[in-house]
């Protein structure tokens, strides 16, 4: 790993330290939630994670968790919605503004 890459966790780490410690990620958190929940997002990733389960059974084969969540952690985040998205980072942003200033 290089210096830069040493700096920019450390940094990373210390964002995340102080997100935690604010109370703003549990807030931010809460919300992406909700609406990840209100978009139907959780609903489509079951039936995605259902689907695999189903097709992997009807060819008699056996999946385990970790097979089962690296076929589905892509997709499902190929799945979030853009204005989500959008939002979560306008969020982190403003956040981020308002601690440096």
């Amino acid at each position: 790993m290089t210096q830069q890459q040493d700096e920019l966790d450390q940094i990373k780490s210390q964002i995340q330290e102080h997100l935690i410690s604010s109370g703003n990620y549990d807030i931010i958190n809460k919300q992406l939630k909700l609406q990840l929940y209100e978009s139907g997002w959780f609903d489509k990733v079951t039936q995605l994670a259902n689907r695999e389960l189903q097709e992997n059974s009807a060819h008699d084969t056996a999946v385990s968790f970790d097979q089962l969540f690296s076929f589905v952690k892509p997709k499902a985040e190929e799945m979030v919605p853009s204005n989500i998205k959008e939002d979560v980072l306008e969020r982190l942003k403003d956040y981020l503004d308002d601690v440096i200033q």
